[in-house]
């Protein structure tokens, strides 16, 4: 194994601000989307040249993040001199440790964000919806649900994966391995555009970063971040006369996550080292790209509230 090398604070915050370059395209690339296309389709329709702009905004949204998370962030790692392939191997987990993983981070996932919609009614803040969900009575409908699973339940998971997990979180976790659990958790709130979801990714961000530290590989967090968002996009599909079908998988996912825990067939116990470390965080939070980035998020936030 060979020896930890000794860096200076300057070399730290330039290897975060390596990564941190592609992290600011990549949240302007969402704003951009976000924000731009609401603009056009008011402000200018006749862009779009007779396309539907929520289509439009899907398809680019699917190619500009997978460009963001191969091209930006590839080069990224490139100059941090990471081998993600490294991260790429199959730790080859049981059906029942797999199944394991999935119910915790759901159930993880369902009370970040009942807590979240707090923000709802003392922030009234605004996220992205999406009306079309669900509705199959068009052609037009039907396009729009396809390209939002693929966006939302395998590009967007996949790619923040590679992103925050394999790049993030593996940089960050050679200044101290738990440090790089939570920072790269931190960075991953950071990077949402309103509270409502900034929370959730938050505490989803920590569960998917230890599962990567355990099994040294980001496959089971993109396979849990699949379902995850697979379940989503469910609960948002199914009629309101089977409401009652969610209501009881909710229920089973939580007796199943408490089951597993308490048969401990989920490793909880993870390296500590570097979590609370201030030298560590002061390096992180005064990077100049992340001071950016908290910057564009508070913007973010304040424009999301109506």
């Amino acid at each position: 194994m060979p020896s930890p090398q000794v860096i200076t604070t300057r070399q730290a915050r330039k290897q975060i601000n390596h990564f941190g370059r592609s992290l600011i395209i990549y949240v302007l690339v969402m704003m951009l989307m976000r924000y731009g296309f609401d603009f056009l389709s008011e402000k200018y329709p006749e862009v779009f040249m007779g396309f539907d702009p929520m289509v439009v905004e899907l398809a680019m949204t699917i190619v500009l993040t997978i460009l963001v998370a191969v091209i930006a962030f590839g080069i990224s790692s490139r100059m941090l001199n990471l081998n993600i392939r490294d991260y790429l191997r199959n730790p080859r987990l049981r059906s029942d440790r797999v199944i394991a993983l999935i119910c915790i981070g759901i159930g993880i996932n369902l009370i970040a964000v009942s807590v979240s919609t707090l923000f709802y009614f003392f922030f009234h803040t605004e996220s992205a919806s999406f009306p079309f969900l669900g509705q199959f009575n068009t052609n037009l409908n039907i396009i729009k649900n396809i390209l939002y699973v693929i966006l939302f339940v395998f590009v967007k998971p996949v790619c923040d994966e590679y992103i925050f997990r394999g790049i993030i979180q593996r940089q960050l976790g050679h200044y101290g391995r738990y440090f790089g659990v939570l920072g790269s958790a931190v960075l991953y709130a950071l990077a949402q555009l309103n509270l409502v979801d900034a929370v959730p990714c938050f505490f989803v961000g920590w569960y998917l970063s230890l599962i990567t530290l355990r099994y040294h590989s980001i496959k089971p967090a993109v396979t849990v971040n699949v379902c995850l968002n697979l379940f989503l996009w469910a609960m948002n599909v199914i009629p309101g006369n089977y409401l009652w079908l969610i209501t009881l998988f909710i229920v089973l996912i939580y007796i199943s996550a408490a089951l597993f825990i308490f048969q401990k067939r989920v490793d909880t116990g993870m390296v500590r080292y570097g979590a609370t470390e201030w030298k560590l965080w002061k390096i992180l939070l005064t990077s100049s790209t992340t001071i950016i980035l908290i910057i564009l998020f508070i913007f973010n936030v304040t424009v999301s509230f109506r």
